[in-house]
């Protein structure tokens, strides 16, 4: 019972001085990375994405004896009004489920959210929900979409969809589930996807996956022709490399020859040569996936686990993040009384300290890695998924974080560009760059 009693003296007050405080002190710049929060509606799609860790663990992940939608929907509810009650806004709110779209329980939680803030003194700053844009396909659904886009400017609190499409010659890694016919996915689809970003100025989210790795270059050019003819800007794409263990070394070459691509492209074709234009984009987009090892973050893990809370609604259990809400790792859940929550009872918060606390550099495998201070690093539950390790490494990630780096380096002195680049840079990105070209001279003089 003492151990218990700790344990909850010791969740609480961790998150009374992150999260919650942050939340309450919205302009405090030393809690910027305990900002977020993420509200996990369930693990329901109308795809089968084959790197999706929901299609593949859904079930561990969000159990479906927490699926019940009259119950997420009640919890929602509470957990909001207990947020308002405590004067608690985070700057920003990510909606995560499967596909909330395609389900009524998608729209219905956005009625709650925006009833609940309506009258309330703080208010988040965006609504951010990832998307697979199968809503585009039904009329009736993109008009429910929009109104709820209009409804939430009116309120001042903007609903900005993220487009998890990877685009026309990649989209055989997200099959509609069940799929029996032709992808109804086809160029008039597309058309209507590009019109409605253009229309609402958001951005596309693509993942980059060893399966058809080797379309990426039309399947680029194909995204840079649509924005062309919807008049949307060359950079509005957010590239990111999956980072599952299925990455084999023809595969990893062929990832590192796209990334020379990207490279190659951009600086020729559209910034049309010039060294100043392309820093400057390096600095500003770098399409994510070109700008990551360049750019120092301010914490210890490349994604959004560290500074954002996640609240898995079915149990209001709060988890690592959403990838990682396997049982053992929950840090805690919310309780509820006479539908009001009374406190948070803890289950694993060491691990949670540890997970928020940590820095990937200083895993075991990677203490003595030559990239390690510029690295993207692994995603935690891919790990765990494939070692069994929350904190171990994935060797084919490594590897494909290595060829990624290290095709960088040789296509920036290709270029001529290294010396630009390493001078506006951190030292650790100088550093990484000139070992590795001395290291591929040393390769080719052999």
């Amino acid at each position: 019972m003492r151990y218990e009693k700790e344990n909850n003296l010791l969740l609480n007050s961790f998150l009374n001085r992150t999260f919650f405080k942050a939340w309450k002190e919205s302009d405090n710049k030393k809690l910027a990375n305990f900002q977020g929060l993420e509200l996990f509606v369930n693990a329901k799609c109308n795809l089968k994405c084959k790197y999706c860790y929901i299609a593949n663990y859904g079930k561990e992940l969000y159990p479906p004896e927490y699926q019940d939608e009259k119950k997420i929907l009640k919890n929602t509810e509470i957990f909001l009004k207990w947020l308002v009650k405590k004067n608690l806004a985070p700057r920003s709110i990510e909606v995560f489920s499967g596909e909330p779209f395609v389900q009524e329980i998608g729209f219905k939680i956005f009625e709650i959210i925006f009833n609940v803030f309506k009258k309330a003194k703080k208010k988040p700053a965006e609504i951010i929900v990832p998307t697979n844009y199968t809503f585009i396909l039904s009329e009736k659904l993109t008009k429910r979409v929009e109104n709820l886009l209009f409804q939430s400017r009116k309120l001042k609190i903007p609903v900005f969809l993220s487009a998890s499409i990877d685009g026309k010659y990649c989209e055989t890694n997200r099959p509609f589930l069940g799929q029996s016919g032709p992808d109804p996915r086809d160029d008039e689809y597309y058309d209507k996807v590009f019109k409605f970003n253009k229309k609402w100025d958001f951005a596309f989210h693509p993942m980059i996956y060893s399966e058809e790795i080797e379309k990426w270059k039309d399947n680029f050019l194909w995204f840079q022709r649509m924005f062309k003819r919807f008049g949307i800007p060359f950079d509005r794409i957010y590239l990111l490399e999956v980072r599952n263990k299925e990455w084999t070394r023809e595969k990893i070459l062929k990832f590192a020859e796209f990334i020379e691509f990207l490279i190659k492209f951009t600086f020729f074709e559209i910034l049309e040569g010039d060294a100043k234009k392309f820093l400057t984009f390096l600095v500003n987009s770098g399409f994510n996936i070109l700008r990551a090892p360049l750019i120092k973050i301010g914490k210890g893990l490349g994604c959004s686990i560290q500074n954002t809370l996640h609240v898995r609604l079915g149990d209001l259990a709060i988890v690592p993040c959403h990838r990682t809400s396997y049982a053992p790792f929950i840090a805690g859940k919310f309780l509820v009384r006479n539908d009001e929550i009374i406190g948070i009872k803890a289950l694993n918060p060491e691990l949670f300290i540890a997970i928020i606390s940590m820095t990937a550099k200083n895993q075991p495998q990677c203490e003595s890695c030559l990239i390690k201070e510029i690295c993207s690093w692994g995603c935690l539950g891919s790990q765990f998924e494939t070692t069994g390790d929350l904190f171990s490494p994935i060797p084919t990630v490594c590897l494909l974080q290595h060829a990624k780096i290290a095709a960088m380096a040789k296509t920036y002195e290709e270029l001529g560009i290294l010396n630009q680049i390493l001078s506006t840079f951190d030292r650790d990105v100088q550093f990484v760059f000139t070992q590795l070209i001395d290291f591929l001279k040393g390769l080719k003089s052999k």
